[in-house]
């Protein structure tokens, strides 16, 4: 019987803890900026065919060895040649809050792993490897592993087709 009551009691208390304990808030996103000097502009286009399927392919004119800048502050906690397939060169950033960002098709890395990294850190420069068909940066942002809509400074960008992007923000 002492068993019985002690289950209960205890299962009570679990109970109520689970109800009066608030959950932890959610992590706020970080307020990214477009992955590209101050003041350019880019044309970045997104399909319903690309996979991941929330990533943004960013060009503009001559774009091949242009700086690719990191989009929010973090730590690069990965650096890697997947060679002719996929990403091809790829950085990607650990920003907290399960945030990531991804920089793909690089030719070429400017920070290594373990690095802290800021808006004005060039993180690579563009390219055109891996799976690639022509020099361009493909861009992501994740939430827990998750691919989500890209946003910078709090506005979604355009889904489905392609927009002009410019950096102001921090410049």
């Amino acid at each position: 019987m002492r068993l019985r009551l002690a289950g209960a009691l205890s299962a009570g208390l679990m109970l109520a803890a689970t109800v009066l304990v608030p959950a932890s808030p959610a992590s706020a996103a970080p307020s990214f900026r477009t992955p590209f000097p101050c003041n350019q502009t880019w044309s970045g286009s997104t399909r319903t065919t690309h996979s991941p399927a929330y990533a943004i392919d960013f060009n503009r004119t001559d774009d091949h060895g242009d700086p690719v800048k990191a989009s929010a502050p973090g730590t690069v906690d990965v650096v890697a040649n997947l060679g002719d397939t996929s990403y091809g060169r790829y950085v990607r950033i650990n920003h907290g809050g399960g945030y990531t960002t991804y920089y793909a098709h690089l030719s070429g890395f400017n920070v290594s792993v373990g690095q802290s990294v800021g808006y004005n850190t060039t993180i690579g420069y563009v390219g055109n490897s891996g799976g690639s068909s022509g020099s361009h940066l493909h861009y992501e942002q994740r939430l827990n592993g998750n691919d989500i809509q890209v946003r910078f400074s709090g506005n979604l960008a355009l889904y489905w087709g392609t927009k002009n992007y410019t950096r102001t923000a921090g410049c």
